[in-house]
């Protein structure tokens, strides 16, 4: 009898084991698409097309997601000409300094999407920053201070040193994840 009982002991652990695994891939799985989510919502606001987002959901549902002819390309928005499609990575573009709100948007958008560490002045040419040689990396500059700015509010890191990624999510109290 007591056999038995040992036996269910053990498939009890093994069943609870394998929940606790499937917890952590849904809660990993949440926070993926909290980032995706909040990605999608900044890359439409900052093409103008804020109000968009719900549609967006529903051409995703009728099964005309990315790939579908509404892909962002080089910052353009959808169905624009190619020609006039103003990329955030040529400085060429840029009437001057990015607005500090504009820039930080730009700046975790961009980490959030790249999935991989990189540095200051990669990411200042990708978000639109002057790194040309007349700027003498003022902008790679102070691109590195804004950088250090969302370190410490924990919503980036750095690592190793000079190289910054987006911060992983937290977990609140109950075991759900927080996007950062």
């Amino acid at each position: 009898m007591t056999s038995l009982f040992e036996r269910l002991d053990t498939e009890e652990a093994i069943v609870r084991g394998e929940l606790s695994t499937l917890r952590e891939k849904i809660a990993t799985a949440e926070e993926r698409l909290a980032h995706l989510t909040i990605t999608r919502e900044t890359l439409l606001s900052l093409t103008g097309h804020a109000g968009q987002a719900d549609d967006s959901a529903e051409l995703q549902s009728q099964g005309q997601g990315p790939g579908d002819g509404g892909d962002l390309v080089d910052g353009a928005a959808p169905g624009a000409a190619p020609g006039n499609a103003a990329s955030p990575r040529d400085p060429s573009v840029a009437s001057g300094p990015l607005e500090l709100s504009v820039a930080r948007e730009r700046m975790l958008v961009l980490l959030a999407g790249a999935g991989r560490a990189m540095k200051a002045q990669d990411i200042a040419a990708a978000i639109g920053e002057d790194i040309s040689d007349t700027s003498n990396g003022r902008r790679t500059e102070t691109t590195r201070s804004r950088l250090k700015a969302l370190i410490r509010e924990g919503r980036v890191v750095e690592d190793p040193t000079g190289w910054f990624a987006i911060a992983p999510a937290t977990r609140n109290e109950q075991g759900g994840s927080v996007p950062v």
